[in-house]
């Protein structure tokens, strides 16, 4: 091999392990990689929920150890709203009407069938 192959090899290794290297910085500070996660302990801080307010203020429910807190998140400011209630077991309700919201609508309007429907329908 000539010495321009080794340089070749040797600049190939290099750039290879440098996009690495920036693809795991790019992913650390995105949040996708974080240490306790890669160690398999168990989080302490996380975000329950989120909820914008308005352009400005977001509502965030955060957890900390099985205890919950109400944060309001603005521009320059933080409001603690409440703190240290219990972590809520949230439970799968069934509150939200399965019906259609259009329906009302459809039987509002019912009468203005199409004539060409209907005589399908008769047809058949």
């Amino acid at each position: 091999m000539a010495p321009d192959d080794y340089f070749r090899v040797i600049f190939g290794l290099v750039a290879v392990i440098g996009l690495i290297g920036v693809a795991a910085l790019i992913a650390r500070k995105a949040g996708v990689v974080t240490l306790p996660a890669a160690v398999g302990r168990k989080r302490r801080l996380a975000v329950s929920e989120s909820l914008p307010l308005d352009a400005r203020r977001r509502l965030m429910i955060v957890r900390c150890d099985d205890r919950e807190h109400l944060i309001i998140l603005g521009a320059q400011t933080e409001t603690i709203v409440d703190s240290g209630f219990d972590a809520a077991v949230i439970e799968a309700t069934d509150d939200a009407p399965r019906s259609n919201p259009f329906a009302e609508l459809r039987n509002a309007f019912g009468a203005a069938k199409s004539p060409d429907r209907d005589a399908d329908r008769n047809a058949a």
